[in-house]
């Protein structure tokens, strides 16, 4: 392996590639679906060759044996490290499985092949800002062998995704010794995350919740899929062509997403929905019992756990809901129903670290329920904690 392109590319890592985390063995994904994951982990006996519907062959990537750097030097490639992608197929780099490759579908260079390596190349000027940063960025391209730019090189993440972290079932598996405790630790690591790009004035755009990968052994959060993101370079605005309207503000309904413009307004309105999320195990802020479809109450801003609280489905959610601290529900009920058509009614990212690392801060001392189920009634203390002067409010300690 040539070292020039390998000392290139360990030159950038995440900033706590530890002697100890390097070490880590990474289990790979199984291969089901998340619905045949719950399933299995529900019933020991389960197999994919009992389900009722058959199982579709997921047709295998075309093989892509080695690719080429700048200089022409050949590199082996490893498996994929997952299914094919809208985009492309990520595989690991033979013999270095903490370096990937992204290639993209011959169908997708076909039809926008410039527009790509215009945007991984412009990324890749400026990947000396996240060599401390736990983002996949673009470190290098690669080409075929006859020379066509096709992909490039990155850091792999570590963790499992987020989406796994928000669901009232899977985060058994994938994250078996979380509490509360470690779920506000993800959060404001994610907040930081999206603080940080917002200085340096790229924003995410698609907050898709497998695009963001939480480490199962300490609270670290990495960013992937980051050839999506916004960001101007040299006066070019690169951007985020891709977007989910369940995750999007009211603006930007009925776009062309390769024409929409995010801000940190805009985008305020999507973290607040990750965060909900999380700590709701997964539940929309939007699915109301009764009602139409999350993106329809979104519009409407038909938020179920206002005053009153009508609609919420049921299960653990209003449990939740009921303990979570009065403040961060005054911060979801303002953005969920005065934000979604005033942007300045939008709780800001500095706003949620600070009330997030207070209720964390609370809970650690006990006064609110570490459990990711919280019991009916909090536990009482021998000792009332001190409250920290931001948070006069007593808390919830029962059920509605």
């Amino acid at each position: 392996m040539s070292s020039n392109f390998l000392r290139d590319l360990l030159t950038y890592g995440f900033g706590n590639t530890s002697a100890k985390n390097k070490k880590r063995k990474i289990r790979p994904f199984s291969g089901r679906t998340l619905s045949q994951e719950i399933a299995a982990q529900l019933n020991p006996d389960f197999s994919e060759k009992n389900q009722r519907a058959p199982v579709k062959k997921t047709k295998k990537p075309e093989a892509v044996p080695e690719v080429f750097d700048v200089r022409g030097v050949p590199k082996k490639l490893g498996e994929p490290i997952a299914k094919p992608g809208g985009e492309g197929t990520v595989y690991f780099l033979l013999g270095k499985p903490e370096i990937l490759v992204k290639i993209y579908h011959p169908k997708k260079l076909a039809e926008h092949r410039q527009a790509y390596q215009e945007k991984i190349e412009a990324m890749i000027k400026i990947k000396d800002n996240f060599q401390k940063f736990p983002a996949c960025w673009p470190l290098l391209s690669v080409y075929d062998r006859e020379k066509n730019w096709i992909g490039y090189a990155m850091r792999r993440g570590i963790g499992a995704p987020m989406r796994y972290l928000a669901h009232a079932v899977a985060y058994r598996k994938h994250f078996p010794y979380l509490d509360r405790i470690m779920l506000l630790r993800y959060m404001i690591r994610f907040v930081q995350n999206i603080m940080i790009l917002h200085e340096k004035g790229i924003f995410i755009g698609d907050y898709n919740m497998l695009n963001f990968l939480c480490d199962p052994l300490n609270d670290n959060v990495a960013m992937i899929d980051c050839d999506s993101y916004q960001l101007r370079i040299d006066d070019k605005f690169y951007p985020c062509p891709v977007g989910s309207p369940d995750l999007t503000p009211v603006e930007h309904h009925d776009k062309d997403f390769r024409n929409v413009v995010h801000t940190e307004k805009s985008e305020n309105f999507s973290l607040a929905i990750i965060l909900f999320e999380c700590l709701m195990l997964g539940r929309h802020p939007y699915d109301v019992v009764g009602g139409d479809d999350p993106v329809t109450n979104l519009r409407t801003a038909n938020f179920p756990y206002k005053k009153g609280n009508k609609g919420v489905p049921k299960g653990p959610w209003r449990n939740i809901w009921t303990h979570m601290p009065p403040r961060i529900k005054r911060l979801f009920n303002k953005t969920f129903t005065e934000g979604v058509l005033d942007p300045d009614k939008r709780v800001p990212a500095e706003t949620w670290l600070r009330e997030l690392s207070v209720y964390l801060a609370d809970m650690q001392v006990g006064k609110y329920d570490k459990n990711i189920n919280p019991m009916k009634k909090l536990v009482k203390m021998d000792k009332k904690p001190k409250i920290n002067p931001v948070e006069a409010e007593e808390p919830e300690n029962y059920i509605d």
